[in-house]
This record gives C-alpha cells, sequence and structure tokens, in this order.
C-alpha cells in the first residue's frame, strides 16, 4: 500500500472510487462529480490522501483546508472492502494528521464515538468542545472536537490573558494541555473572528450588517460590523430569528472578556475553547466558540452526550 496527496491529475480515478463505495446518501457528494473535485483540488479548497495498491485506490482520507487560518479539517475516510480495512483507515488518518500538522500547523476531526475520541487522544489530540448538529433539539447527534496544534509551527501561540474565560475549567485544561506561547503580543481589538466569505447588507440601524454565512438552518457570523459588534449581533440576530432562523454561531479571541459576558446575556452559549485559532499578524491567537440557540445538554445514553454535558459543566465557571 503506497499513500499519496491527491492532484488534480487524480480527480477521475477518486469519483471512480466513491462512486464504487459510496451511493447517493454520502454527505460529500461533491466527490462523485470530477469536474468539481478536479477544480477543488486545483484550488486547495480539498485535500485528499489516496491509499493506492498496485496503482488502484483502496481508500481515501477528505481533508478541508482553510486558509484563513492555517487549519485542515480532517473529513470522513472510506476504504474498500479490503483485507486489512482497518490498517488502511488508520494509515489515511495518519496521514491526514501528518498533512495537517506539517503543512498547516493545526489540524482538527470531529468525534462521534469512544473509539474515535480514544484514537485521537493516542495521537496527541486534546478534546476543544463539542459542535451541536445545526437545527436538532437534542445533542445525540452532535460531535466533539479533537484538535492537534504544532507548538512549533510557523505561528507563535500568543499568551492568552487571564479572564473570565480562560478562568473557566474547561478551558484551563485546554491550555494546560499545551506548553509553548509568545509572550507580551497584543491581541487582536476586533471580533467576532472567521472565514471572510460571508456579505453584508447595510439595513440595521442604519449600520451594516455583520459579515455572515448562511448553511442549511443555521448562520455563522464571522467578523465585526462597525464599532459596536455586541449591539448590532443582538439586532442581526433578532432579525433572523424572524425568519426562522434558531441557530446562530460566532467565534471571538478570548481577550474579549466584556462582549463574552453581553453575548452570554443575550443567550449565547460557550460550546468550545479553541487554541491557536486566529491567524493575525504572524502569530496565533485562543478563540472561544459560542452558540445561541442550541439545545442545552440534558443528560443522554452515548458517550458523546456523557462528555457533553462534562464540557458543558466546565464551560459555566465564569
Amino acid at each position: 500500500m503506497k499513500l499519496t496527496l491527491a492532484s488534480p491529475e487524480h480527480a477521475e480515478l477518486i469519483t471512480e472510487f466513491y462512486q464504487s463505495v459510496h451511493d447517493e446518501s454520502f454527505p460529500h457528494r461533491e466527490m462523485f462529480s470530477a469536474q468539481v473535485v478536479r477544480r477543488l483540488l486545483r484550488d486547495q479548497e480539498l485535500a485528499v490522501v489516496v491509499a493506492f495498491e498496485n496503482r488502484k485506490i483502496i481508500g481515501c482520507g477528505l481533508g478541508f483546508p482553510q486558509a484563513w487560518n492555517q487549519s485542515l479539517e480532517m473529513g470522513s475516510l472510506s476504504v474498500d472492502d479490503v483485507p486489512g480495512r482497518g490498517q488502511v483507515g488508520k494509515a489515511l488518518f495518519e496521514g491526514l494528521r501528518r498533512l495537517g500538522l506539517k503543512q498547516y500547523g493545526l489540524a482538527l476531526f470531529r468525534a462521534r464515538t469512544e473509539a474515535a475520541f480514544r484514537r485521537g487522544r493516542n495521537v496527541g489530540a486534546v478534546c476543544w468542545g463539542y459542535w451541536p448538529a445545526p437545527g436538532k433539539r437534542t445533542l445525540s447527534e452532535a460531535d466533539l472536537i479533537m484538535g492537534i496544534f504544532d507548538e512549533d509551527g510557523d505561528f507563535p501561540r500568543a499568551e492568552p490573558p487571564d479572564n473570565a474565560i480562560t478562568r473557566m475549567s474547561f478551558a484551563t485544561r485546554v491550555i494546560e494541555s499545551y506548553r509553548t506561547v509568545e509572550y507580551g503580543v497584543p491581541y487582536p481589538k476586533n471580533y467576532p473572528v472567521g472565514s471572510p466569505r460571508g456579505t453584508g447588507t447595510p439595513v440595521i440601524s442604519g449600520r451594516v450588517w455583520p459579515t455572515y454565512h448562511s448553511s442549511g438552518n443555521y448562520i455563522t457570523i464571522e467578523s465585526s460590523a462597525g464599532p459596536y459588534p455586541v449591539e448590532i449581533i443582538r439586532e442581526f440576530v433578532g432579525k433572523v430569528r424572524q425568519k426562522g432562523v434558531a441557530d446562530v454561531r460566532l467565534v471571538i479571541p478570548v481577550n474579549q472578556e466584556e462582549a463574552f459576558l453581553g453575548l452570554l446575556d443575550f443567550g449565547f452559549r460557550p460550546v468550545s475553547y479553541l487554541p491557536g485559532w486566529f491567524v493575525h499578524r504572524g502569530y496565533r491567537f485562543d478563540c472561544v466558540e459560542l452558540i445561541a440557540g442550541a439545545p442545552l445538554p440534558v443528560g443522554g445514553d452515548t458517550f458523546v452526550e456523557r462528555a457533553i454535558e462534562k464540557i458543558d459543566s466546565g464551560l459555566k465557571s465564569y
């Protein structure tokens, strides 16, 4: 078996593989189109680690690069019905992990089972929080966020401040998982922060809406709006709720204690602590993700539900 990082020239072979091992229920249907796969690989919006055996693809692992914060989200692993499928899957996972750390400095993936969680811990991943499935009334389909951070990467991580955010017990555990920080680096003044891919509309109170991204039944607010972001966020959330959108998400740097407390008062709830998440002027800065409208942890039978209950408890010590 040989692992290869796919190039656009592999698009047709990759598409044939996905068409042979998946049906239309596969969530990444873009993998069924060679033209789309070729474009995504060319534009570096997709990374595919391919396992070859005798020049035939026997497995693929998907990665989703984010240039704005130099990260790679490790996605689904697909393996053909061949002997040693488990070993092929482990090799694809390790290939994605190495790619994320070497090329981007930060890799993360979502774990929905205890086995996936433990596999991540065994390769140095730390649980950074959880990701509720949009539009769901329970957390039964939520994922744990597992992150792997290269402390010796190209972008040093700035020391997080001591405040209500970083004193949350769950945040403290994440912070203490990493030994290297750059002291004396000022945190950015803007918030929220996110991938600059959305659109803004100048209709609220004569000011500009936040830049946001809408996907299905949830919205992610991605960047600041004018000199008073929290006020704009309040108005924006009120407007989109009138249109039936209940799930609104955003990420803020951890120096924004006042904004954090103001958002809590408005119904946002922290769900993850993200070390080194925001890249700005050559440094990485810690962030916290908050969601308005996500279901509350109320116990459950699965490993993930029990883990989320502990995480949520650790994010309430403010």
